[in-house]
């Protein structure tokens, strides 16, 4: 309520306490205060939903979205009586591709360990699909008629850039 008065009298309530400071790069700047109130400085940032680290590398978001989109497979595949693929491919895109595609043009990594780090999560994810466990991965995803989760991103990333360009 306090802070909906100051919105109405003109006032900028900020709300300091809520505040982290994060320096990019390997300098670390001076403290910054805002009404007398340190803003506290911090290793790794969660904006919208995007855990940011000094280095722009994102792997601290990584592996948060990649543990978080493993318990959501096992879930998946423990609660679904099913086995028909066409539910569980249904179940993956639902459920788990919006998670690891998030926000993707701003996070996408270029080297190859966390790529395939992320590409775990659905080469597990379909090896445990019955029948499709001999096949190599790519082969199970042209039989699951998907694409990876590199090319997913991929296809953001270009939506994303030409988006900005009309």
């Amino acid at each position: 309520m306090h802070y909906l008065l100051g919105l109405i009298n003109g006032n900028c309530i900020f709300p300091v306490k809520k505040c982290n400071l994060l320096y990019c790069g390997s300098i670390d700047g001076p403290d910054v205060s805002i009404d007398g109130s340190v803003i506290c400085k911090a290793h790794c940032v969660r904006d919208s939903g995007v855990l940011v680290d000094p280095q722009l590398k994102f792997m601290a978001h990584i592996n948060s979205i990649v543990s978080r989109a493993h318990t959501r497979s096992n879930l998946i595949l423990k609660c679904f009586v099913s086995r028909d693929r066409t539910t569980l491919v249904k179940a993956f895109t639902t459920y788990l591709r919006p998670l690891v595609e998030y926000a993707s043009p701003v996070w996408s990594p270029s080297r190859l360990t966390p790529i395939d780090k992320i590409e775990t999560v659905q080469r597990r994810f379909t090896k445990r699909i019955p029948g499709l466990q001999s096949h190599s991965y790519h082969i199970r995803l042209t039989l699951l008629g998907i694409q990876s989760l590199e090319a997913g991103r991929l296809k953001a990333d270009l939506l994303y850039r030409v988006g900005q360009i009309k």
